[in-house]
């Protein structure tokens, strides 16, 4: 069927969170955009990929038999064994896919989701991407507050201008605040058809659950319901338009996030 698609191209779940919170919100924002075009007649679609570290494993456990969740919500599985049908009282919620969070040696993120390859952390990035190229997956490269400048800028942008791979695509969030320009790097990526991407990105931090789903991407396309990765990756391959969902961090916000973190880490050593 053809169906617009509103997906967060990078969430992350943590133990701090509210899971109730999380779930809801993320439904409730991937809506956002999508609740005026409903009377058109085109049937519209939340999905996210949950870009999880080394050490997180929330999809399995959200995929195991009997498995519960709060608030009435609950996972059906898919024809994909990677991703999952979120529920709730209301019905068909959202769409679930598993993915992961490489960090590369040159300490730049990529995230790739479905059937991926076993890769550790530390690795270039160009052997990062030469194995998610191989496997034919996603490769998604987040920008990041002051991981784009310098050396690894030029690095993104090289990427950037060079003939990319079919599933190579870079990514916004919405740390980057309102003040601080797009990369040259999506200029040059878009100039070559393929659209930046858009995740939510949430932190470590109280209330960011509240966040999920506010970073998005608005697709259109033939969406499979029981194959959700499948079409959303065979609807970047088709390169139709996409639209941007949420908003930017004010500049209070980004530095209050900013501080926030800092402080996390400084009481984790």
């Amino acid at each position: 069927m053809f169906a617009r698609v509103a997906a967060d191209f990078h969430l992350h779940f943590y133990e701090e969170y509210d899971p109730e919170l999380f779930w809801r919100a993320l439904c409730r924002n991937l809506a956002g955009d999508t609740k005026a075009r409903q009377n058109d007649g085109i049937p519209c679609q939340r999905l996210a990929l949950l870009t999880e570290a080394p050490g997180c494993d929330w999809f399995n456990r959200w995929a195991a038999p009997g498995a519960s969740l709060p608030g009435g919500c609950s996972f059906a599985a898919t024809s994909e064994p990677y991703s999952l049908a979120l529920s709730g009282n209301d019905g068909l919620m959202a769409f679930i896919v598993q993915g992961r969070q490489v960090i590369t040696a040159e300490r730049l993120e990529v995230l790739t989701a479905g059937g991926f390859p076993a890769i550790d952390d530390g690795l270039p990035l160009d052997r990062v991407l030469e194995a998610l190229t191989a496997a034919g997956v996603l490769a998604i490269i987040p920008w990041g507050a002051g991981k784009w400048l310098g050396r690894r800028g030029r690095l993104v942008e090289q990427l950037a201008s060079a003939p990319a791979p079919p599933r190579l695509f870079l990514a916004d969030n919405p740390a980057r605040p309102s003040f601080w320009p797009a990369p040259r790097a999506f200029r040059m990526m878009e100039r070559q058809g393929r659209p930046v991407l858009r995740g939510s990105d949430p932190l470590p931090l109280p209330g960011e659950e509240k966040r999920a789903g506010g970073f998005a991407t608005l697709l259109a396309g033939e969406f499979d319901p029981l194959r959700p990765l499948a079409s959303l990756m065979g609807i970047l391959a088709d390169g139709g338009p996409v639209r941007a969902m949420g908003r930017r961090d004010s500049i209070a916000v980004f530095f209050r996030r900013q501080a926030g973190l800092r402080l996390k880490k400084r009481g984790g050593r």
